[in-house]
């Protein structure tokens, strides 16, 4: 088998690994921010022997910060996502936070000045226009629902910035290294949230522990680190439109598991949310 081959191969892998995340958070019977936890949890002991047989690496004061920043980012990106899965269908959540790279175009050129194309507002007005129709009759008819979309859709602002601090510190570390030591602060400030809020962390029933693991280990750990395995040998044109696989494995797979249907108006804007997504990362 050739590199490439292997490539590809992990990319679907990854994709496949991450659109089990809503599915696992809706079977836990556990409280949307303590899934968080485990989540960095079991990601971070299972990361650990790679760790030390790739090499601990100490970054630099300056690099710890932003990865300090990014982590913050995170826990908030996953906190929002995992309560708005909670609200609303594990599919529709899923697919208004894959949102998060139309957003990061918008960080971008406020943040580090990157002139946008026309292409790139084409495709937020299309996405835009894709949201309000797979959420607008939620927000209007149903304050519950509605709020796990806005929700779903703030998480996606969250891990935009998340992205943003991850492009402006990637270039100095490895992969392996930077996923371990941004795992450090989501511990911490995860475990944080849930301690001061008085969030339930032990005492669960055996389908929930195994939730936990399968959020840490097959979506987090092997998930990710498939997909970042795929970005070093494919171009990023190529992978970023992949990834848009995963609200539509998620759906498939909560039709099956959960027996969530979308109605027809979610699943057209679906399609069109998707297009945005395309449009956006599309690269000449």
């Amino acid at each position: 088998m050739n590199q490439l081959t292997k490539a590809y191969l992990c990319l679907l892998l990854g994709v496949f690994c991450i659109a089990w995340s809503a599915i696992f958070v809706k079977v836990a019977h556990a409280p949307a921010l303590t899934s968080g936890f485990y989540r960095y949890f079991f990601c971070f002991v299972g990361l650990l022997p790679i760790w030390f047989i790739k090499g601990v690496k100490v970054p630099s004061t300056k690099t710890l910060s932003w990865i300090g920043l990014g982590g913050l980012l995170f826990v908030l990106d996953m906190s929002f996502w995992n309560i708005s899965i909670l609200k609303t269908s594990a599919s529709v959540s899923t697919l208004l936070a894959n949102n998060a790279s139309v957003f990061v175009g918008l960080g971008a050129m406020f943040f580090f000045k990157q002139s946008l194309s026309r292409r790139y507002w084409f495709g937020l007005g299309v996405s835009l226009l894709g949201i309000f129709i797979v959420a607008g009759k939620d927000l209007a008819q149903n304050q519950s629902v509605g709020i796990g979309h806005l929700m779903a859709i703030t998480a996606a602002v969250f891990y935009a910035g998340y992205m943003l601090v991850t492009q402006k510190v990637r270039g100095g570390i490895d992969t392996v290294n930077f996923m371990a030591w941004s795992l450090i602060p989501c511990l911490i400030l995860s475990w944080g949230i849930c301690w001061f809020g008085d969030w339930q962390l032990l005492h669960f029933d055996t389908q929930t522990w195994w939730a936990f693991v399968g959020m840490g280990v097959i979506c987090h750990l092997i998930g990710w680190l498939s997909i970042n395995y795929a970005l070093g040998h494919i171009p990023a044109a190529v992978v970023s439109p992949t990834l848009l696989l995963q609200p539509v494995l998620t759906a498939i797979i909560s039709y099956f598991l959960l027996d969530e249907v979308l109605r027809t108006e979610q699943i057209v804007g679906g399609l069109i949310v998707m297009l945005g997504i395309y449009l956006v990362n599309k690269r000449s």
